[in-house]
C-alpha cells in the first residue's frame, strides 16, 4: 500500500508519479476526458471497411465518440504505459515458434489489470469515496487518443503510440475516474518525419497510407483476431510469423534507439528479416512444437498455452498459423502430420502446406 504521507504526495500528479514509480511504469499521467481527437479519422477507417470482421469495433462506436456514455461522473482518465519488452512478466511457456514481442509476457489483460487495481486501491486511502474504472484493452474507449491526449507519445505512421524515450513497445492501460485535474497536457509532435521505414517493410502492404492500416492484410490480423484462413496470395508473405508481427516496430528508428540504450543485442526477437535462419536446434524445437499442435486434441493445446497470449488464436488458429510456417520455413519433417490432420476447415490449408513442402 503506497505511502501518501509526505508533503510532496498533496495532488493527484505528484501521486500518480509516486505511483509510477512504485510499480515499474513508463508513464502515468491524468487529464480532462474529451472527445477523441481522431474520431473523424476512425469514423472514415470503419467506413472503408479496414477494421476486417472486428465488427465491435462498429458496435462500440457510440461510447468511443463520447466515452462519458460509460458513467456521466467521469471527469478524467489516467493514462498508463508499461514497457513489454524485455519482457517485465515473462510467461513460463517458452514457445519456439516467431511470436510478437508482447506475447513473450504472461497475458497483460490480466496481470498489467491487476497493477491497475493496486493502483486503485492506493487512490482509494486518498480518495475514498471517488469512481476509479480500469481498462486494459477491454473497453469500448479509442485507448490510443486518450494516451496522445496524456503525452503518452504521437501516432506513428504504423498507427502505434510512439514516445521519444520508450519507442513503440509499452502497453496502454486507462483509469476512467471522477477525480478532476488542473494539469494542462500537451500532445507531443509526431516525429515520424519524413521516414517510411514501417511502411516500406510490410510484406503485405497492410499500412496503406501513413497512420492507415488495412485489418485484413495485416499479419497480426491474419495470425491472432481473424478466424479465418488467409487468402493464398497471402500466405507466402505472412512468413515464418506464427502470431503476431512486429517488423513495423522493430524496424522503427525509435525502438532502434530503446534498443541501443537498453544495450538490447540483435536476436530473433528484433530481427527484421521476413523469415528467420533457423540453427539446426531451433529447427527441431519448431518442428517438436508443431508436431504437438497438429497431434495434439484442441483441449489439450487449450491447457498448454494457458495464461499466454497465444490462447487468444485459439487451438484452431495455432494449427492453422502452424500449417503457413510449416510451408513457409519448409519444415518437411512434418508432411506426415500435416497429411494426417483431419481438420475440414483447414483442409484446404494443409493441402496447399503440402504443396510447398520441397526434400
Amino acid at each position: 500500500m503506497a505511502d501518501f504521507s509526505q508533503p510532496l504526495n498533496d495532488s493527484i500528479e505528484n501521486k500518480l508519479e509516486f505511483l509510477k514509480n512504485s510499480y515499474g511504469l513508463n508513464q502515468v499521467e491524468i487529464g480532462p476526458l474529451r472527445s477523441p481527437l481522431s474520431i473523424d479519422f476512425y469514423e472514415k477507417w470503419l467506413s472503408r471497411n479496414y477494421h476486417g470482421t472486428m465488427s465491435y469495433l462498429h458496435d462500440h462506436l457510440p461510447f468511443k465518440k463520447e466515452p462519458k456514455n460509460l458513467n456521466p461522473q467521469i471527469m478524467s482518465v489516467i493514462s498508463v504505459a508499461q514497457s513489454y519488452f524485455p519482457a517485465p512478466e515473462p510467461s513460463a511457456l517458452n514457445v519456439p515458434a516467431r511470436a510478437a514481442t508482447y506475447a513473450s509476457n504472461d497475458d497483460y489483460h490480466f496481470w498489467l489489470k491487476e497493477k491497475l487495481k493496486k493502483i486503485i486501491e492506493d487512490l482509494k486511502t486518498a480518495y475514498p469515496d471517488s469512481v476509479f474504472l480500469p481498462y486494459v484493452d477491454s473497453g469500448p474507449i479509442l485507448e490510443r487518443d486518450l494516451a496522445y491526449q496524456n503525452g503518452l507519445g504521437w501516432f506513428g505512421k504504423n498507427t502505434c503510440l510512439i514516445h521519444p524515450d520508450h519507442g513503440s513497445l509499452f502497453f496502454i492501460a486507462e483509469i476512467l475516474t471522477d477525480l478532476s485535474s488542473a494539469a494542462v497536457i500537451q500532445p507531443l509532435p509526431d516525429f515520424c518525419g519524413k521516414c517510411t521505414k514501417c511502411m516500406d517493410i510490410c510484406p503485405t502492404g497492410a499500412i496503406v497510407e501513413p497512420k492507415v492500416l488495412r485489418a485484413e492484410h495485416c499479419i497480426s490480423y491474419l495470425t491472432i483476431e481473424s478466424k479465418e484462413v488467409p487468402a493464398a496470395e497471402l500466405r507466402p508473405k505472412i512468413g515464418d510469423w506464427f502470431f503476431g508481427c512486429d517488423l513495423c516496430q522493430t524496424i522503427c528508428p525509435w525502438n532502434e534507439k530503446v534498443f541501443r540504450q537498453k544495450k538490447i543485442e540483435k536476436s530473433d526477437a528484433t530481427s527484421t528479416s521476413l523469415i528467420l535462419n533457423l540453427s539446426q536446434d531451433k529447427r527441431n524445437d519448431l518442428i517438436g512444437y508443431f508436431r504437438f499442435l497438429l497431434t495434439e486434441s484442441n483441449k489439450q493445446i487449450q491447457k498448454k498455452h494457458f495464461g499466454s497470449p497465444l490462447l487468444r488464436a485459439g487451438a484452431k488458429g495455432l494449427k492453422r498459423n502452424a500449417l503457413i510456417v510449416i510451408a513457409n520455413q519448409n519444415l518437411y519433417e512434418l508432411k506426415t502430420e500435416v497429411q494426417n490432420l483431419k481438420d475440414e476447415p483447414l483442409q484446404e490449408l494443409a493441402d496447399w502446406t503440402l504443396s510447398q513442402l520441397k526434400e
